[in-house]
């Protein structure tokens, strides 16, 4: 072999594995991409909404779940959410999964899974809705991304319960490069926890008590309408005025009681007064 063969063999190994270093370097700065979305100051963040409560059994639960890609562009949200039980049924049972309408509604997201799955122990709660954007979606404050109910049938095992993101399967994809850029969630925002109380006993049914039967009112006699009675009219008849003419009686009195006449004059009176007369003008006559 030539020693200019020699030297090109050399080279080529030389750049062989040159090639190989920096492809494990490469890989192992991606891997590093990923480690720090899986670590306490990853960009992209979840919450839950309440955080704590206190309920009895009976009671139904509403829960939301927040995401906020702090201004990065993503092209997917994919969350799990779990809870423990004990038994054979859950104590507390998920239902009625709702997207938030306006990122459903919008044309940009599609959102293929919304399921209650039992794994073991444990109740999980999965999310997921994907951006069909161009040029993904982004926001820089917490964001409703669904809602779900919770439903306490009896006290659980573990109480106070906890509901909590599970961090090997919630991930929110980088649109630009599609790396998971979700940071771990943390214990006050990430995790819910409830006490359950055991259910207030039913009210005792008040005893009806029996009034007794009022004896009925006799109605008030009416009290009869005065009929006003006809003023009656008297009637003035006019009394015919009679004129009583006295008579007089002629009773004559003697000298012996007889009495004499009340009124009136006689006859003989006449005569007694013209005699009278005539001797009365007889004497004046002689006296002049």
């Amino acid at each position: 072999m030539s020693k200019r063969s020699i030297i090109a063999s050399v080279f080529a190994i030389v750049i062989l594995a040159g090639g190989v270093y920096a492809g494990v370097l490469l890989v192992r700065e991606q891997q590093d991409l990923r480690e720090k979305a899986a670590v306490p100051g990853g960009q992209a963040r979840v919450s839950l909404f309440p955080t704590s409560g206190s309920f009895n059994v009976g009671d139904d639960l509403p829960v939301s779940v927040y995401f906020n890609t702090s201004g990065v562009s993503i092209s997917s949200v994919k969350l799990r959410l779990t809870y423990p039980f004990s038994g054979t049924t859950p104590e507390i049972s998920a239902s009625d999964i709702e997207i938030n309408q306006i990122i459903e509604s919008s044309g940009n997201w599609n959102c293929p899974t919304k399921s209650v799955t039992t794994e073991g122990q444990n109740i999980a709660i999965d999310v997921a809705c994907a951006n069909i954007g161009a040029t993904g979606y982004s926001v820089g404050t917490d964001t409703l991304l669904a809602t779900f109910k919770l439903t306490v049938n009896k006290i659980p095992s573990a109480n106070p319960f906890s509901l909590r993101f599970d961090p090997s399967q919630s991930i929110i994809t980088q649109k630009s490069n599609g790396q998971d850029i979700l940071n771990i969630p943390d214990t006050e925002t990430g995790m819910a926890t409830f006490t359950v109380n055991q259910a207030p006993g039913p009210s005792p049914t008040p005893t009806k008590v029996l009034s007794p039967t009022p004896t009925q009112k006799p109605s008030a006699i009416p009290t009869p309408t005065k009929v006003p009675t006809a003023t009656p009219t008297v009637k003035l008849t006019t009394t015919p005025q009679v004129t009583i003419t006295a008579t007089p009686t002629l009773t004559q009195t003697t000298k012996g009681g007889t009495e004499l006449p009340d009124a009136g004059y006689s006859a003989p009176t006449f005569i007694g007064l013209g005699l009278g007369m005539l001797l009365l003008v007889s004497g004046i006559l002689l006296f002049f």
